[in-house]
């Protein structure tokens, strides 16, 4: 079936209210014909990637859809993705600097940045399910970039492979504040953030996301909700940028090879999506 394309800019209200000047001037084709999932009914389709080409920036400079690393990272090179089969394989491999292979929707000092405040964010992906996976589809705000004292951060996903949690959906909200020179986790979601879902498989597609409105967010699988929790106040007041990684950490330790036999670890990516209410 052919398929209709329209294109829109990305993120300008967003970018309106975090201060910007300008929007950026790249575009991002969006297909005409994907509707919101049920819990995002009446939202606008604001960002989606297929990797269709794989926008990249080699140097974490320029415009473009995704950027190498997490901002407080030096750049990788080399860089372990790849686009095959028409799914974006993140990789890790024993040795590599640094430890995970994470691509954000914002550049490194915050110069092009798509991100967003509340709507319904998915991913559809896979992954490598055996000890030391450590995959993960996350959001934080771009106020992190002014050293803001206090910053929320949003996982729509976190998986760990080992067998006792390879069945186990991980999503959590984060309250960090510095506190004497260091950013301390004062909460998430009161301990409150992992679901055991007897019998999935997470080797196989699935679409994980979460559904962020003012004061709540919720989680789903296959648009079916798995946890929800109410946000901290901070979530109100900053803007939120996407984020894909793969690393190795047993037990949520990165670095921690303790058991672990894979030669690589691999997230495989088909798409993201970002879905925006109504401007009221």
């Amino acid at each position: 079936m052919r398929r209709i394309h329209v294109i829109v800019l990305i993120g300008l209200l967003s970018w309106l209210s975090c201060g910007n000047q300008t929007a950026p001037t790249n575009v991002v084709t969006l297909t005409a014909q994907i509707t919101p999932p049920s819990q995002a009914a009446g939202y606008t389709l604001a960002f989606s990637d297929g990797f269709s080409p794989f926008d990249l920036s080699p140097d974490g400079t320029g415009n473009h859809t995704w950027y190498p690393g997490i901002w407080w990272e030096s750049i990788p090179v080399p860089f372990h993705a790849s686009v095959y089969a028409s799914l974006l394989d993140l990789a890790w491999t024993p040795g590599q600097n640094p430890a995970d292979t994470t691509i954000s929707s914002c550049a490194p000092k915050g110069g092009v940045c798509h991100a967003f405040r509340y709507g319904y964010f998915e991913v559809r992906m896979k992954w490598d399910v055996t000890t030391g996976a450590w995959p993960a589809f996350w959001m934080i705000p771009t106020q992190g970039f002014t050293s803001a004292p206090e910053t929320g951060e949003l996982d729509v996903f976190e998986g760990q492979g080992d067998p006792q949690n390879a069945q186990t959906f991980f999503g959590t909200i984060h309250d960090w504040k510095t506190i004497n020179g260091k950013a301390l986790d004062v909460a998430n979601n009161d301990g409150k953030n992992a679901y055991t879902l007897p019998g999935v498989d997470f080797s196989v597609l699935h679409t994980y996301g979460v559904l962020w409105v003012p004061g709540q967010v919720t989680w789903y699988l296959d648009n079916q909700p798995v946890l929800s929790s109410v946000t901290y106040p901070i979530f109100d007041q900053q803007n939120y940028f996407l984020m894909l990684g793969s690393q190795e950490g047993v037990n949520w330790i990165s670095g921690n090879t303790t058991g672990v036999t894979a030669s690589s670890l691999n997230l495989y990516v088909a798409w993201v999506r970002v879905w925006q209410p109504p401007v009221s």
